[in-house]
Protein backbone atom coordinates (compact mmCIF):
# COMPACT_ATOMS: atom_id res chain seq x y z
CA UNK A 1 0.00 0.00 0.00
CA UNK A 2 1.41 3.52 -1.35
CA UNK A 3 0.80 6.70 0.72
CA UNK A 4 -0.94 8.90 -1.85
CA UNK A 5 -2.24 12.47 -2.33
CA UNK A 6 -4.46 13.34 -4.86
CA UNK A 7 -4.36 17.19 -5.75
CA UNK A 8 -7.44 18.44 -6.99
CA UNK A 9 -10.94 17.95 -5.99
CA UNK A 10 -12.69 18.09 -9.68
CA UNK A 11 -14.27 15.31 -11.50
CA UNK A 12 -11.49 13.39 -12.06
CA UNK A 13 -9.56 14.10 -9.17
CA UNK A 14 -12.59 12.19 -7.29
CA UNK A 15 -12.59 9.69 -9.01
CA UNK A 16 -8.68 8.95 -9.28
CA UNK A 17 -9.17 9.31 -5.17
CA UNK A 18 -11.77 7.27 -4.71
CA UNK A 19 -10.73 4.72 -7.34
CA UNK A 20 -7.41 4.27 -5.73
CA UNK A 21 -8.90 4.12 -2.23
CA UNK A 22 -11.16 0.68 -3.41
CA UNK A 23 -8.01 -0.38 -4.56
CA UNK A 24 -6.65 -0.41 -1.21
CA UNK A 25 -4.69 2.19 -0.75
CA UNK A 26 -4.07 5.56 1.48
CA UNK A 27 -5.54 8.01 -0.27
CA UNK A 28 -5.83 12.08 0.87
CA UNK A 29 -7.44 14.24 -1.13
CA UNK A 30 -6.51 18.20 -1.50
CA UNK A 31 -8.99 21.09 -3.06
CA UNK A 32 -8.12 24.23 -2.94
CA UNK A 33 -9.41 27.11 -0.13
CA UNK A 34 -11.33 28.71 -3.05
CA UNK A 35 -13.13 25.72 -3.19
CA UNK A 36 -14.15 25.00 0.53
CA UNK A 37 -17.64 24.11 -0.01
CA UNK A 38 -17.65 21.33 -1.97
CA UNK A 39 -14.29 19.72 0.50
CA UNK A 40 -17.42 20.58 3.08
CA UNK A 41 -20.21 18.77 1.31
CA UNK A 42 -17.34 15.68 0.75
CA UNK A 43 -16.79 15.21 4.43
CA UNK A 44 -20.57 15.56 5.41
CA UNK A 45 -20.90 12.51 2.88
CA UNK A 46 -18.10 10.81 4.50
CA UNK A 47 -16.49 10.19 1.39
CA UNK A 48 -17.02 9.69 -2.61
CA UNK A 49 -19.52 7.77 -4.54
CA UNK A 50 -18.52 6.42 -7.98
CA UNK A 51 -21.13 4.32 -10.17
CA UNK A 52 -21.65 3.80 -13.81
CA UNK A 53 -18.46 1.40 -14.94
CA UNK A 54 -16.77 1.60 -11.34
CA UNK A 55 -19.18 0.95 -8.78
CA UNK A 56 -18.26 1.96 -4.95
CA UNK A 57 -18.36 3.94 -1.90
CA UNK A 58 -14.89 5.02 -1.21
CA UNK A 59 -13.75 6.58 2.39
CA UNK A 60 -10.50 8.53 1.94
CA UNK A 61 -7.89 9.02 4.60
CA UNK A 62 -8.71 12.98 4.57
CA UNK A 63 -10.66 15.69 2.30
CA UNK A 64 -8.84 18.76 3.36
CA UNK A 65 -7.96 21.96 1.50
CA UNK A 66 -5.09 22.62 4.36
CA UNK A 67 -1.92 21.42 2.12
CA UNK A 68 0.80 20.84 4.88
CA UNK A 69 -1.76 17.79 6.08
CA UNK A 70 -2.49 16.89 2.07
CA UNK A 71 1.08 16.18 1.58
CA UNK A 72 2.76 15.38 4.75
CA UNK A 73 4.42 11.85 4.70
CA UNK A 74 3.03 11.40 0.97
CA UNK A 75 5.52 9.55 -1.60
CA UNK A 76 3.24 9.89 -4.93
CA UNK A 77 1.44 12.72 -5.52
CA UNK A 78 -1.24 12.85 -8.61
CA UNK A 79 -1.85 16.42 -10.17
CA UNK A 80 -5.20 15.72 -11.53
CA UNK A 81 -6.33 19.89 -11.97
CA UNK A 82 -7.46 22.11 -15.37
CA UNK A 83 -3.60 23.18 -16.68
CA UNK A 84 -4.39 27.11 -15.43
CA UNK A 85 -4.56 25.48 -11.94
CA UNK A 86 -1.13 23.45 -11.66
CA UNK A 87 1.38 26.09 -11.34
CA UNK A 88 -0.67 27.62 -8.19
CA UNK A 89 -1.72 24.55 -6.52
CA UNK A 90 2.37 23.20 -6.83
CA UNK A 91 3.68 27.16 -5.60
CA UNK A 92 1.34 25.93 -2.40
CA UNK A 93 3.01 22.90 -2.08
CA UNK A 94 6.03 24.31 -2.26
CA UNK A 95 7.09 24.98 1.51
CA UNK A 96 6.12 21.09 2.21
CA UNK A 97 7.36 19.30 -0.70
CA UNK A 98 10.84 16.51 0.24
CA UNK A 99 13.12 15.11 -1.76
CA UNK A 100 12.60 11.97 -2.76
CA UNK A 101 8.86 12.92 -3.33
CA UNK A 102 6.72 11.52 -7.24
CA UNK A 103 4.93 14.22 -8.67
CA UNK A 104 2.34 13.05 -11.73
CA UNK A 105 0.36 15.83 -13.51
CA UNK A 106 -2.41 13.84 -14.87
CA UNK A 107 -2.53 15.35 -18.11
CA UNK A 108 0.46 17.21 -17.81
CA UNK A 109 0.12 19.68 -20.74
CA UNK A 110 3.43 20.77 -20.97
CA UNK A 111 2.84 21.66 -16.93
CA UNK A 112 6.15 19.48 -15.82
CA UNK A 113 8.36 21.67 -17.40
CA UNK A 114 6.80 24.55 -16.09
CA UNK A 115 6.58 23.51 -12.68
CA UNK A 116 10.25 22.35 -13.44
CA UNK A 117 11.09 25.81 -14.04
CA UNK A 118 9.45 27.26 -11.10
CA UNK A 119 11.16 25.15 -9.10
CA UNK A 120 14.49 25.46 -10.00
CA UNK A 121 14.11 28.95 -9.02
CA UNK A 122 12.52 28.75 -5.56
CA UNK A 123 13.83 25.97 -4.09
CA UNK A 124 16.87 24.71 -6.33
CA UNK A 125 18.54 21.44 -5.37
CA UNK A 126 15.40 20.07 -4.34
CA UNK A 127 15.15 16.55 -5.93
CA UNK A 128 11.53 15.44 -6.70
CA UNK A 129 10.55 13.86 -9.71
CA UNK A 130 8.68 15.30 -11.93
CA UNK A 131 5.99 13.58 -14.71
CA UNK A 132 2.96 13.70 -16.83
CA UNK A 133 0.26 11.62 -18.27
CA UNK A 134 -1.18 12.46 -21.81
CA UNK A 135 -4.86 12.28 -20.38
CA UNK A 136 -7.02 11.41 -17.84
CA UNK A 137 -7.52 7.88 -17.32
CA UNK A 138 -11.38 8.37 -17.23
CA UNK A 139 -14.81 9.34 -19.52
CA UNK A 140 -16.57 10.81 -16.33
CA UNK A 141 -18.92 13.40 -15.32
CA UNK A 142 -19.62 14.69 -11.75
CA UNK A 143 -23.12 14.69 -10.61
CA UNK A 144 -22.71 16.55 -7.50
CA UNK A 145 -19.71 16.85 -5.05
CA UNK A 146 -19.14 12.95 -4.10
CA UNK A 147 -21.13 11.21 -6.46
CA UNK A 148 -19.66 10.80 -9.98
CA UNK A 149 -20.65 8.98 -13.05
CA UNK A 150 -17.63 7.12 -14.44
CA UNK A 151 -18.67 6.38 -18.43
CA UNK A 152 -15.97 4.34 -18.92
CA UNK A 153 -12.00 3.93 -18.40
CA UNK A 154 -9.24 3.68 -21.10
CA UNK A 155 -6.79 0.88 -21.60
CA UNK A 156 -3.80 2.47 -21.35
CA UNK A 157 -2.00 5.75 -20.62
CA UNK A 158 1.10 7.11 -22.09
CA UNK A 159 3.30 8.73 -19.43
CA UNK A 160 7.06 9.77 -18.96
CA UNK A 161 9.25 11.63 -16.09
CA UNK A 162 10.83 15.10 -16.85
CA UNK A 163 13.74 13.65 -17.57
CA UNK A 164 12.91 10.83 -19.71
CA UNK A 165 15.70 8.66 -18.08
CA UNK A 166 13.84 8.31 -15.16
CA UNK A 167 10.66 7.36 -16.81
CA UNK A 168 10.29 3.15 -16.58
CA UNK A 169 11.78 3.66 -12.65
CA UNK A 170 8.69 5.54 -12.02
CA UNK A 171 6.45 3.45 -14.16
CA UNK A 172 8.18 0.36 -11.93
CA UNK A 173 7.46 2.29 -8.60
CA UNK A 174 3.83 3.71 -9.13
CA UNK A 175 2.01 0.66 -11.53
CA UNK A 176 0.53 -0.87 -8.26
CA UNK A 177 -1.03 2.23 -7.26
CA UNK A 178 -2.33 3.46 -10.67
CA UNK A 179 -5.53 2.34 -12.33
CA UNK A 180 -5.05 1.58 -15.58
CA UNK A 181 -1.67 0.55 -17.54
CA UNK A 182 0.95 3.26 -17.75
CA UNK A 183 2.95 3.17 -21.13
CA UNK A 184 6.39 4.53 -21.29
CA UNK A 185 7.15 7.48 -23.72
CA UNK A 186 9.87 8.68 -24.11
CA UNK A 187 9.85 12.37 -23.05
CA UNK A 188 7.19 14.60 -21.68
CA UNK A 189 7.11 16.30 -24.94
CA UNK A 190 6.02 13.82 -26.87
CA UNK A 191 3.61 12.70 -24.16
CA UNK A 192 1.93 16.53 -24.15
CA UNK A 193 1.92 16.39 -28.15
CA UNK A 194 -0.38 13.21 -27.59
CA UNK A 195 -3.10 14.49 -25.89
CA UNK A 196 -5.41 15.30 -28.50
CA UNK A 197 -7.78 17.39 -26.50
CA UNK A 198 -5.90 20.28 -29.07
CA UNK A 199 -7.32 18.59 -32.03
CA UNK A 200 -11.36 17.55 -30.96
CA UNK A 201 -12.21 19.78 -28.74
CA UNK A 202 -10.98 23.41 -29.85
CA UNK A 203 -12.02 22.58 -33.44
CA UNK A 204 -15.05 21.27 -32.62
CA UNK A 205 -16.33 24.48 -30.50
CA UNK A 206 -15.10 26.82 -33.24
CA UNK A 207 -16.85 25.47 -35.69
CA UNK A 208 -20.19 25.00 -33.63
CA UNK A 209 -19.47 28.27 -32.17
CA UNK A 210 -23.27 29.08 -32.97
CA UNK A 211 -24.84 26.62 -32.28
CA UNK A 212 -23.22 26.50 -28.49
CA UNK A 213 -24.53 30.13 -28.13
CA UNK A 214 -27.91 29.70 -29.25
CA UNK A 215 -28.74 26.36 -27.52
CA UNK A 216 -26.89 26.96 -24.44
CA UNK A 217 -24.64 23.31 -25.53
CA UNK A 218 -28.03 21.09 -26.22
CA UNK A 219 -26.46 18.97 -28.27
CA UNK A 220 -24.36 16.14 -28.46
CA UNK A 221 -20.67 17.38 -28.55
CA UNK A 222 -18.66 14.81 -30.04
CA UNK A 223 -22.09 12.70 -31.72
CA UNK A 224 -23.58 15.26 -33.23
CA UNK A 225 -21.07 18.22 -32.73
CA UNK A 226 -18.14 16.32 -34.87
CA UNK A 227 -19.73 16.25 -38.32
CA UNK A 228 -17.69 15.34 -41.86
CA UNK A 229 -16.32 18.90 -42.48
CA UNK A 230 -15.20 19.09 -38.54
CA UNK A 231 -13.40 15.93 -38.85
CA UNK A 232 -11.42 17.36 -42.14
CA UNK A 233 -10.43 20.32 -39.93
CA UNK A 234 -9.37 17.81 -37.03
CA UNK A 235 -7.36 15.45 -39.54
CA UNK A 236 -5.63 18.66 -40.70
CA UNK A 237 -4.50 20.17 -37.61
CA UNK A 238 -3.40 16.30 -36.72
CA UNK A 239 -0.99 16.36 -39.71
CA UNK A 240 0.48 20.02 -38.32
CA UNK A 241 1.02 18.20 -34.57
CA UNK A 242 2.55 15.27 -36.22
CA UNK A 243 5.02 17.33 -38.70
CA UNK A 244 6.09 19.90 -35.65
CA UNK A 245 6.77 16.63 -33.48
CA UNK A 246 8.80 14.91 -36.29
CA UNK A 247 10.99 18.45 -36.15
CA UNK A 248 12.16 17.48 -32.61
CA UNK A 249 12.50 13.66 -33.65
CA UNK A 250 9.19 12.32 -32.51
CA UNK A 251 7.40 9.43 -34.31
CA UNK A 252 3.68 10.37 -33.23
CA UNK A 253 0.93 8.26 -33.52
CA UNK A 254 -2.01 9.74 -35.87
CA UNK A 255 -5.41 10.94 -33.57
CA UNK A 256 -7.11 8.32 -35.95
CA UNK A 257 -5.11 5.49 -34.79
CA UNK A 258 -4.83 6.61 -31.35
CA UNK A 259 -8.44 6.75 -30.59
CA UNK A 260 -8.82 3.04 -32.81
CA UNK A 261 -6.27 2.05 -29.56
CA UNK A 262 -8.07 3.21 -26.87
CA UNK A 263 -11.80 2.90 -27.42
CA UNK A 264 -14.10 0.27 -28.80
CA UNK A 265 -14.67 2.05 -32.01
CA UNK A 266 -13.83 1.54 -35.99
CA UNK A 267 -13.70 3.74 -38.44
CA UNK A 268 -11.36 5.85 -41.12
CA UNK A 269 -12.26 9.27 -40.13
CA UNK A 270 -12.42 11.50 -37.02
CA UNK A 271 -15.98 11.97 -38.09
CA UNK A 272 -16.62 8.22 -37.58
CA UNK A 273 -14.71 7.72 -34.57
CA UNK A 274 -16.01 10.51 -32.63
CA UNK A 275 -19.67 10.32 -33.70
CA UNK A 276 -19.94 7.08 -33.09
CA UNK A 277 -18.14 6.88 -30.06
CA UNK A 278 -20.80 4.69 -27.69
CA UNK A 279 -19.03 5.70 -24.57
CA UNK A 280 -19.99 9.76 -25.10
CA UNK A 281 -23.28 8.73 -27.43
CA UNK A 282 -25.40 7.16 -24.95
CA UNK A 283 -25.13 9.98 -22.30
CA UNK A 284 -27.41 13.30 -24.15
CA UNK A 285 -26.79 16.62 -24.61
CA UNK A 286 -23.12 17.13 -22.86
CA UNK A 287 -21.78 19.95 -25.49
CA UNK A 288 -20.23 23.27 -23.47
CA UNK A 289 -22.67 25.75 -22.72
CA UNK A 290 -20.82 28.96 -23.53
CA UNK A 291 -17.77 29.19 -25.91
CA UNK A 292 -15.75 30.39 -22.92
CA UNK A 293 -15.29 26.58 -21.36
CA UNK A 294 -11.92 24.80 -20.76
CA UNK A 295 -12.17 22.84 -24.35
CA UNK A 296 -11.03 26.42 -25.32
CA UNK A 297 -9.62 28.64 -22.48
CA UNK A 298 -7.71 24.88 -21.23
CA UNK A 299 -6.65 23.44 -24.53
CA UNK A 300 -5.78 26.26 -26.66
CA UNK A 301 -3.17 28.42 -24.18
CA UNK A 302 -2.00 25.00 -22.52
CA UNK A 303 -1.73 22.57 -25.72
CA UNK A 304 -1.98 24.58 -29.13
CA UNK A 305 -0.26 26.92 -27.97
CA UNK A 306 2.95 25.09 -26.99
CA UNK A 307 3.03 23.19 -30.20
CA UNK A 308 2.55 25.86 -32.24
CA UNK A 309 5.18 27.90 -30.70
CA UNK A 310 7.65 25.17 -30.63
CA UNK A 311 6.66 24.36 -34.36
CA UNK A 312 7.88 27.81 -35.01
CA UNK A 313 11.04 27.62 -32.53
CA UNK A 314 11.87 24.84 -35.17
CA UNK A 315 11.22 26.40 -38.42
CA UNK A 316 7.45 24.68 -38.97
CA UNK A 317 4.75 26.27 -39.57
CA UNK A 318 1.55 25.00 -38.33
CA UNK A 319 -1.27 27.69 -40.23
CA UNK A 320 -4.38 25.69 -39.07
CA UNK A 321 -3.56 24.90 -35.77
CA UNK A 322 -2.23 29.22 -35.51
CA UNK A 323 -5.91 30.01 -37.36
CA UNK A 324 -7.70 28.15 -34.73
CA UNK A 325 -5.69 29.70 -31.66
CA UNK A 326 -6.10 33.30 -33.43
CA UNK A 327 -10.34 32.67 -34.19
CA UNK A 328 -10.78 31.56 -30.99
CA UNK A 329 -8.14 34.34 -29.20
CA UNK A 330 -11.02 36.64 -31.08
CA UNK A 331 -13.76 35.16 -30.05
CA UNK A 332 -12.87 34.65 -26.34
CA UNK A 333 -11.23 38.26 -26.12
CA UNK A 334 -7.84 36.42 -25.11
CA UNK A 335 -4.79 37.01 -26.38
CA UNK A 336 -3.51 33.06 -25.67
CA UNK A 337 -0.64 33.41 -27.20
CA UNK A 338 1.31 35.63 -24.87
CA UNK A 339 -0.71 34.56 -22.36
CA UNK A 340 -0.42 30.41 -22.74
CA UNK A 341 2.65 27.87 -22.54
CA UNK A 342 4.91 29.54 -24.72
CA UNK A 343 8.82 29.23 -25.10
CA UNK A 344 9.53 31.52 -22.32
CA UNK A 345 6.81 30.04 -19.49
CA UNK A 346 8.62 26.68 -20.43
CA UNK A 347 12.06 27.76 -19.82
CA UNK A 348 13.19 26.77 -23.69
CA UNK A 349 13.58 30.24 -25.16
CA UNK A 350 16.71 30.11 -25.03
CA UNK A 351 17.45 26.39 -25.96
CA UNK A 352 17.80 24.83 -29.56
CA UNK A 353 15.49 22.26 -31.01
CA UNK A 354 18.32 19.38 -30.11
CA UNK A 355 19.14 21.52 -26.74
CA UNK A 356 15.59 21.29 -25.39
CA UNK A 357 15.37 17.35 -26.90
CA UNK A 358 18.83 16.64 -24.58
CA UNK A 359 17.18 17.90 -21.67
CA UNK A 360 13.56 16.58 -21.85
CA UNK A 361 15.44 13.05 -22.31
CA UNK A 362 18.26 13.44 -19.95
CA UNK A 363 20.89 13.18 -22.02
CA UNK A 364 24.24 13.72 -20.25
CA UNK A 365 25.07 16.89 -22.60
CA UNK A 366 21.45 18.29 -21.96
CA UNK A 367 21.99 22.17 -20.97
CA UNK A 368 23.54 22.34 -17.33
CA UNK A 369 20.71 22.63 -13.98
CA UNK A 370 18.01 21.94 -16.35
CA UNK A 371 16.32 18.58 -15.47
CA UNK A 372 18.14 17.60 -13.06
CA UNK A 373 15.30 17.65 -10.26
Amino acid sequence: MKRITVLGGGNGGQTLSAHLTLMGHSVKLFEHPDFAESVQALNRKGGIELYGSIEGFARLELITTNMEEAIRDTEIIYLVAPSFAQTPIMRMSIPYLETGMKIVLIPGNFGSLEILRILEEDVPGLDVTLAETDTLPYACRMDEPGKVNVWGYKKGLSMAALPGNRTRALIKEISDCFPIELRPSDNVLEVAFSNLNMIVHCSTVLLNVGRIESTRGDFRFYTDGVTPSVGKLQEEMDRERIKVGQAYGMELVRAIDWIRAIYPVAGESMHELLSGNPIYARHGADAPKTVTHRYVTEDVPYLLVPVDCLGEASGISSPVIRSVITLLSTITGKDFLSEGRNLEKLGLKELTPGEIMDMVRGHENSTEGRGAS
